[in-house]
């Protein structure tokens, strides 16, 4: 059993952009042996990059960098939405950062309750601020120390990376309300499934929004720890705050995959209809839980159907809608 401790950021929500640490010479860039190898930067905008997540469950080889990872350079302060999986991995990061950027980071958010994504906030210096909503933040206190042990086991012979005792990230840097502006960023809270919630991202120079927990592109999107009527309506709030933020549609960045067409809010959302409708009529047709899922389904791009998420969801899509099902059915006089 792994102990557990809390790691809590005690810098002031109200500081400035004066107080930012100062930036370092660049340095050579090499990797510590034994360290996660942080590498793959893309530009998406002026002083904008992306570090793509592998793709699929985390493992032992990608060490559980599965979630995509903005920085931004905005004046004095540098940005990291999400921090990676592990301790090691947020000190391999910000390392990597000073080295390629030649920048330390000032600021990290928690978009979301996931291990994958918030954990490296642990291993990030002392002094950057942590932010979250204070319903994610509260979300992470509450579930992040059952989640890694489940992150333990997928790890294998990495699961060291997560220290012992595993430092439970505590922001302090807390936002409230249902959306807001900090710094560059624009934000949106967002219920991912009854008592579980998300935050959108947006960047408006850029035109990049990030939507964790909410879109994928690397394959089906993820029904885990969620239901099919949370994630519709989780993906149809990120249509309509798109389609009313100003100049063009947005680009939108997945949870896991590329950016694009495949990561946008239509997409996301045609695949739990369908998904939905195609269990219904297996269902009514009499098949069994344990038959292949579909390899396609109507309307929904082929790049979504594909991958051991979609025949999970199929799993867990099936016995979702049996049980309301039968909790809908008239009970017997």
């Amino acid at each position: 059993m792994l102990a557990l401790t809390l790691l809590s950021s005690t810098v002031s929500t109200t500081a400035s952009a004066q107080d930012a640490p100062p930036t370092p010479a660049a340095v050579p860039c090499t990797t510590p042996s034994g360290q996660p190898a942080i590498a793959g930067w893309q530009a998406l905008g002026p002083d904008l990059w992306w570090l793509p997540g592998a793709p699929g469950d985390s493992n032992d080889v990608n060490r559980g960098a599965i979630s995509n990872l903005l920085l931004l350079i905005d004046g004095t302060r540098t940005w990291l939405v999400g921090a990676g999986p592990s301790a090691a991995y947020g000190r391999a990061l910000a390392a990597n950062i000073r080295c390629r950027f030649g920048r330390d980071v000032s600021d990290a958010i928690a978009p979301w309750p996931r291990p994958e994504l918030v954990l490296g906030l642990a291993g990030l210096p002392a002094g950057v601020r942590l932010w979250a909503h204070a319903d994610v933040a509260a979300a992470m206190a509450e579930r992040c120390g059952h989640c890694v042990e489940r992150l333990a086991s997928r790890l294998g012979k990495q699961a060291g990376d997560l220290g012992d005792p595993v430092s439970i990230p505590r922001p302090g840097s807390l936002l409230s309300g249902d959306q807001g502006r900090l710094g560059p960023w624009h934000w949106w809270l967002i219920e991912r499934t009854p008592g579980t919630v998300t935050t959108l991202w947006w960047h408006a120079p850029s035109g990049v929004a990030t939507a964790h927990g909410l879109s994928w592109s690397d394959g089906a999107p993820d029904l885990r720890d969620a239901t099919l009527d949370g994630l519709f309506a989780g993906v149809a709030r990120l249509e309509q705050i798109g389609a009313d933020l100003p100049g063009p549609s947005p680009r939108w960045l997945p949870e896991q995959g590329d950016i694009g067409a495949l990561a946008a809010p239509a997409a996301q959302a045609a695949y739990w209809q369908s998904l939905r409708r195609a269990v219904d009529a297996a269902l009514a047709a009499g098949v069994g839980e344990t038959d292949p899922a579909p390899s396609s389904l109507p309307g929904v791009p082929s790049g979504l159907t594909r991958g051991e998420r979609h025949a999970l969801n199929w799993q867990r899509a099936w016995r979702e809608r049996e049980e309301q099902a039968f909790e809908s059915a008239p009970a017997e006089r």
